[in-house]
């Protein structure tokens, strides 16, 4: 994959089903992370204290499928994704809502553990 493009929660669902290797990105704060989730996502909180850093950890040559609450912080994301190096990454269209709505498997609960062991 050496593409950087928007996509809509429904094929953002079919990567994932047909691709486990790809990485589910939530950059939205840890608090709306915590509430509910896409499932098998980790957090890295746009905003948060050390954000760059923790992106300068992830694998350049991984597969991502990133996402915020409304798609715009991941199209960021993403043209920042580019400039770094990575090979590639998919931003979910309407970002969270519009997984929501279009009523696809939701996760609840602290998978941000996993995420801030990865980091450390």
């Amino acid at each position: 994959m050496s593409k950087f493009t928007t996509i809509t929660p429904q094929m953002a669902f079919e990567l994932m089903k047909k691709h486990s290797e790809i990485s589910i990105l939530d950059i939205r704060p840890q608090t709306e992370f915590e509430r509910e989730h896409i499932q098998g996502a980790e957090n890295l909180d746009y905003n948060g204290h050390q954000f760059q850093s923790k992106v300068e950890k992830l694998d350049k040559e991984k597969k991502y499928i990133i996402y915020c609450k409304s798609g715009v912080r991941g199209g960021y994301f993403m043209e920042k994704m580019k400039e770094s190096g990575f090979t590639g990454a998919y931003n979910i269209l309407g970002g969270f809502a519009a997984w929501k709505v279009s009523k696809l498997p939701l996760g609840k609960g602290l998978m941000i553990l996993f995420s801030i062991f990865l980091f450390i």
